[in-house]
């Protein structure tokens, strides 16, 4: 069998009907929640990020409106970023492979993307981003230190970008299992493998990787 026969395969046996999937995670109207959960949620539990969002909500609200500039705002009233990690979202950890507070990156990633020649301040303009292959939209948000492609793949899907995929470390551990290699995929064959399988089972891509992602997290 190919890989991805054996992808499909071990997909349909161990995932069951995709109509019994549960929804991915969606903020259409909200770039404030996009980039907090995009960030709270690299090399973090789902718990996290969810108490993050829920902390932000009580703080605001128009949360579920909130553009990024109301997110930097917020920032801003809370006295910059570390107070606002600090003493609104009650939690201080750190960028994966830096000393950066969390919110440091989403104000310098927020800024770049506002001060973009087509700014991007709402998830409307991120999905037009996004769906054009804009190179400055995403160099503007992965060129912040601690975050990466990943943090831009689960950015826009988090805006309702359903075509999209994050190959992290979840994703690829399944697969590994799966294929019998011992060798994790490089990220870019996982993404592949990925759209194939989502066209062979006629469902989103963001779909089956939310589904991937909830089979091996240990926090669903």
């Amino acid at each position: 069998m190919t890989e991805l026969e054996l992808f499909v395969k071990a997909i349909a046996e161990d995932l069951g009907d995709p109509s019994d999937w549960r929804p991915p995670v969606e903020f259409r109207d909200s770039l404030a929640l996009c980039a907090l959960n995009s960030a709270y949620s690299l090399r973090a539990s789902s718990a996290a990020a969810t108490n993050v969002l829920a902390r932000y909500r009580a703080l605001r609200p128009s949360a579920d409106t909130d553009s990024g500039l109301d997110l930097m705002e917020a920032m801003d009233s809370a006295g910059g970023p570390a107070d606002f990690a600090l003493d609104v979202l009650d939690n201080e950890s750190k960028l994966p492979g830096t000393n950066r507070l969390r919110p440091e990156g989403l104000y310098e990633g927020l800024s770049r993307l506002a001060a973009l020649d087509t700014p991007v301040t709402n998830t409307g303009q991120l999905r037009a981003a996004a769906t054009i292959g804009s190179t400055s939209a995403k160099a503007a948000w992965t060129s912040v230190k601690g975050f990466g492609p990943l943090a831009w793949s689960y950015l826009i899907m988090n805006a309702g970008v359903s075509t999209e995929t994050k190959p992290d470390v979840m994703v690829q551990r399944y697969l590994v299992r799966v294929l019998g290699d011992e060798q994790r995929l490089a990220p870019a064959r996982t993404r592949e493998l990925l759209q194939l399988a989502a066209t062979k089972l006629a469902v989103e891509p963001r779909d089956l990787d939310r589904a991937i992602w909830l089979h091996e997290s240990p926090t669903k």
